[in-house]
Order: C-alpha cells, then structure tokens, then sequence
C-alpha cells in the first residue's frame, strides 16, 4: 500500500476547515475550500469564462489502486481551488480500469464538436503500451467518455503534454519511449476537432526528455521538459523558438543549476493576461516518492522572460500573491530568525557556510539533538513559516537508477512550537552547498515569547538548518 511514515498523520488530523488564501505557497500543502488536500497531481490548467481549471491525477493514502480518478478543480484567483468532482473515474475491466495507467492530463475545447476533450497519457502497469487517450464531455466539469486510446502517428507516446496556439490549433508533446530507437521528443498537431493526432510538426532528436509543456509570449515559444529519473527531480530544461515549427534554440536550464528545479519537474503553465502586465508562471510537481505519492506538492513559481536573447528563467520565492485582474505579482517580506542564533543540544553545532544567509548552519541534528529558535514574534493566527535547510545526502545527478527508499531522498524532522505536539517536516535532497526551503502552517501566541525546537525524527538525522523565515497571516479573515 502507499502509506508512508506522514500518513497516519495526515488521518488522524483529518479535514480541516478552510479559510481563505492569500497566497500562492510553494511547495506546502495546498487544501481546496472544503478544506481537503488538493489532489491534482501532473495535472493541467484550462481558463474559461474567468475561472482556471485544473485537472489531475487523484492520489490519495487510502486509494492504492495504479489509477484511483482525475479529480477537476476551478478558481478564480489560483489561490484558493473549488473542488469540481472527478473528471474522470475508472471504470473496472476497461483500457481505464484501475489497474491502468491515466496520467497527465490536460483539457481543450473543440469548437467543431462543441465538446471538451480530456486528453491523457494511457499504459498498462508495466510501462509497455505508451498510448494516449481522449474522453469527452459536454461540461468541462466533466464527468468524461472515454472515446479511444491510441498509439499517435502509429508510434509509441511517454508521458503528455498539450499546447493550444493563439490561432487555435493544438499540439501533442510527447517523448516516443526509451527503446533503443527512440529517445526523441515530439511536437505533433492536433486534427481538427481535437480527438487525434494529425501532423508531425517537429521532433527533437535524442534529447531523451519527458514532461513537457510549453507557454507562448507572443514573441517566443518556450518548451520545458525534465530528464528521465522517475520520482526524482533534476534539473529541467527548455528551448525557445518564434515558430512552433522551429528553428529550436539549444537547450538551457530554467532554475539555478543544482537546485534540481527547486526539486520538481515540469508539469504545465499558466498565462495570466492582466491589465498592467502579463505574468507567466511555471508549474511543477514536487514529488514524493512512488511509495507515498499523495504527499507529493505542487511548486508553482513566475518567470521572469527575456524574448531578446529567448531566456526564461524562475527564482525561489517562499510565497507570492497575484493580482488576476492586473497581472501583478507582490512578494511579502518575512521575519528572519538565524539557526546559529539560537540554542542546541548533543550533537549538533554550529559550523561556516558560505552560502548560508549568515554565513554559518547548524548540523548534527541527530539522536537527541535539538535546536531551538526563541523569541519568534507571533499574531496569534496561523502563518508561513520557511524553513532553510541543507540535505546533500544523495549527491545525484541527472542519471536515472536510485532507490525509492524515501530517505534516500528526504530527511524527515520534526518541529515543535512553544512545546506542543511535534509535526514532520520533510527535508527533501538540495545537493551539496545549495539551501532550500519548506514552508509550514504554523500558529503562534500573540507577541515574541515563541521558540520552534527542531529535531531528528525519531532519532534519525534531520538536515543541517540556516535559518526560518516567519511571514504575517495566511488568510484573508
């Protein structure tokens, strides 16, 4: 079963009561407005009548099965996500049982048919059909017919991604598989009503990448696409081009290297046109591992665009608001509180960094170590804290073949505050000398008198810390 060590955790907790978001939080646990963990998984964004949708993979502790639904969400602010239903469900002893594979999925509208296409990647358990698959539906909410599954152009198809141009046409993006021959990753037109692949359109030879997506500026064509390392990140790559068709820039990396995208792969984007500007925002999946695949966190970040020289690039930010109807994206200034100003015990000690924020970490959480931050400033409401760490235990690179043992990838701590009850914290990999965040929800007493106290969980080693950053309310009441 995919339980992992968070799962009894997240049960007995159960559903808490939602609230309205102010921001947009990397990497945290995102819960839709009946207060349920979103579950949208390699998922896909379609804007229509002023709202986005956002369909994707169902996975939850208590569904085992290979696929358990597509569950459909919509927002006006993508902030704060209305649960729409299942999009698709399986249906026993069929090409979408649940023993079958239904993943990355993504949505269009057919202007010929009048109906919603939800296009998919399609496979059996084994990896071994590489198809894709379209179901339809009258309501964008679904629910959808499956309508066929296919091999496109006759060929094998990994993994999915979809484009609609500004002149309405569409794409499929793919990779046709890792046989020997193949290796290649593929942009093919959609035919006219948006139910088959079409036409190819361009092919890039050897490049050997999956999860693809593109966004359009109006200038330029962006195309982002992952190595092939199965759950763990690396870092993801795109080209850039004025013709869909190509020319194709050589590739370049759209996170600082090392960072392995801030430990996600690419999934989809988000165009949003505003008054004052139009702002781009690339979206990954932070996944866990195979075997607690509901735990897995969505990393949504803006880019910043150079059409000129066809440079995308995105920076780490612990939390953003946008404005949907301008385009404006404000970043909140948080609280800094060092590691090495606080209090430890055993074995942990405080040594340089350079490139910690203060030049120094604290290492050696282990066995009963502790560390203790004090005199942390509180509004008595629930708020953002970042937690800056350093975890180089697996040191890999973008190669495939590494264990899906989940601490392999992740340290897990846990985090008291003011001496209550503990929660985990994972401290996913970063690589050696690169400091990454994860944010918690956390609520304090009103005024300074606060510590956080950090420790291995259960004895385990937790990652060396640089420092928390404490933000103002969560929500909007």
């Amino acid at each position: 079963m995919r339980f992992g060590l968070s799962a009894l955790f997240l049960l007995v907790v159960g559903v808490q009561a939602a609230r309205r978001n102010k921001y947009i939080v990397p990497g945290a646990e995102w819960r839709d407005t009946d207060g349920n963990i979103i579950s949208g998984h390699a998922g896909g964004i379609t804007f229509h009548d002023g709202k986005w949708y956002w369909v994707g993979q169902n996975e939850r502790p208590d569904r085992p099965e290979l696929f358990s639904g597509l569950n459909l969400y919509s927002s006006s602010d993508l902030a704060n996500w209305d649960f729409e239903g299942q999009a698709l469900s399986p249906v026993p002893d069929t090409l979408i049982g649940p023993g079958t594979v239904v993943e990355r999925p993504k949505i269009i509208y057919s202007e010929e048919t009048q109906l919603w296409n939800l296009w998919f990647h399609s496979d059996n358990s084994s990896y071994g059909l590489l198809r894709q698959g379209v179901a339809t539906s009258p309501n964008i909410t679904g629910p959808y017919e499956l309508l066929q599954i296919f091999n496109p152009l006759g060929g094998p198809s990994q993994d999915f991604g979809l484009f609609q141009d500004v002149d309405g046409s569409a794409y499929a993006l793919y990779s046709n598989g890792d046989a020997d021959e193949s290796h290649d990753n593929i942009i093919a037109r959609l035919n006219s009503n948006f139910t088959n692949v079409e036409e190819l359109v361009y092919t890039f030879f050897d490049f050997d990448l999956e999860a693809p997506s593109i966004l359009y500026t109006g200038r330029r064509y962006y195309i982002f696409m992952s190595h092939k390392t199965g759950y763990r990140p690396n870092d993801v790559n795109y080209f850039s081009a004025e013709k869909i068709a190509g020319p194709w820039s050589i590739q370049s990396y759209v996170a600082p290297l090392g960072t392995r995208t801030f430990n996600s792969q690419s999934t989809m984007g988000i165009t949003v046109n505003g008054t004052e500007k139009t702002t781009y925002i690339w979206c990954g999946d932070q996944w866990s591992t195979a075997a607690d695949l509901w735990d897995s966190r969505y990393l949504w970040l803006p880019g910043n665009v150079n059409d000129d020289i066809g440079e995308f690039k995105i920076e780490w930010h612990d939390l953003y608001s946008i404005d949907v109807k301008t385009g404006v994206v404000s970043y909140p200034e948080g609280k800094t509180y060092e590691a090495e100003d606080g209090q430890w015990t055993g074995s942990a000690s405080a040594t340089v960094c350079p490139a910690c924020s203060g030049n120094k970490i604290v290492k050696d959480i282990q066995g009963d170590a502790t560390l203790t931050i004090s005199n942390i400033v509180g509004t008595g409401q629930p708020q953002w804290v970042s937690v800056y760490y350093h975890n180089p235990d697996g040191l890999f690179g973008n190669n495939r073949g590494v264990s899906g043992n989940r601490f392999v990838l992740n340290r897990w701590a846990t985090v008291s505050v003011n001496g209550g009850a503990a929660q985990q914290l994972r401290q996913r990999d970063t690589n050696a000398g690169i400091i990454l965040s994860m944010p918690l929800n956390i609520t304090f007493n009103e005024g300074s008198d606060n510590f956080i106290t950090i420790s291995g969980l259960n004895g385990t080693k937790a990652s060396d810390i640089d420092r928390i950053v404490v933000y103002g309310n969560i929500y909007e009441d």
